[in-house]
């Protein structure tokens, strides 16, 4: 039956591994700031087209799942310290795209958020199922190689730039309502894929003997 289904072994070294390649990922470095401020640039371009080609070049850096899921990690093996910095990392992250695109937005040429063809208007349960398959995925993309390269494709599904810029953009104009719906997208996606990764982090048994040493 091998050539239906052929098992493959996943070692301690191997999750250790994968566990320090997923904490170099989420690391608040430069290049991780980079990161989120060329994301939030593409998100706000891509508004300001209203430009789903664009948006999606936001969606593919994604650095902000990064953070979440090592958040979902440092949540499974029960490490404060973890927890405490990933979600640190992630709402500096986000204030700091929030505030940059504000910024730029207003050095732009006067544009609205039409949505003819991006919407915010969130929708619960739909927005939560998808994160939390996304979250599932991209979590097991870090600690299988071979699904890896998957990861792009993760970053399209679940929005989390966007909404994140769109509320900024809506806050700066006293957009209340789009403010909200946004808001509650990006909250959403941040629980979904957290929750995802935490059961899958739980099926591998990912445990704190995986950790790095500090």
């Amino acid at each position: 039956m091998g050539f239906i289904f052929e098992s493959r072994p996943f070692s301690e070294e191997n999750k250790r591994v994968a566990v320090a390649d997923l904490l170099e990922a989420a690391r608040p470095d430069r290049d991780f700031y980079l990161l989120v401020v060329g994301a939030a640039l593409f998100a706000l371009f891509g508004i300001a087209l209203d430009s789903i080609p664009v948006l999606i070049g936001a969606m593919i850096v994604a650095p902000l799942a990064a953070p979440i899921l090592a958040l979902g990690l440092g949540v499974i093996v029960g490490r404060a310290r973890l927890i405490v910095r990933s979600a640190a990392t992630l709402g500096v992250a986000a204030l700091a795209a929030g505030v940059i695109t504000a910024l730029v937005a207003y050095l732009l040429p006067p544009f609205t958020i039409n949505g003819t063809f991006i919407s915010f208007v969130a929708n619960p349960l739909y927005d939560l199922a998808i994160a939390f398959i996304a979250g599932a995925i991209a979590a097991y993309g870090h600690v299988r190689v071979k699904v890896g390269g998957s990861l792009t494709g993760i970053g399209i599904a679940v929005s989390l730039m966007p909404p994140l810029v769109a509320a900024a953009l809506a806050l700066g104009r006293m957009n209340f309502p789009l403010f909200n719906e946004a808001l509650v997208i990006f909250l959403l996606n941040i629980l979904g894929i957290l929750c995802g990764s935490v059961v899958v982090f739980f099926l591998f048994g990912i445990t704190s003997k995986h950790l790095p040493s500090d």
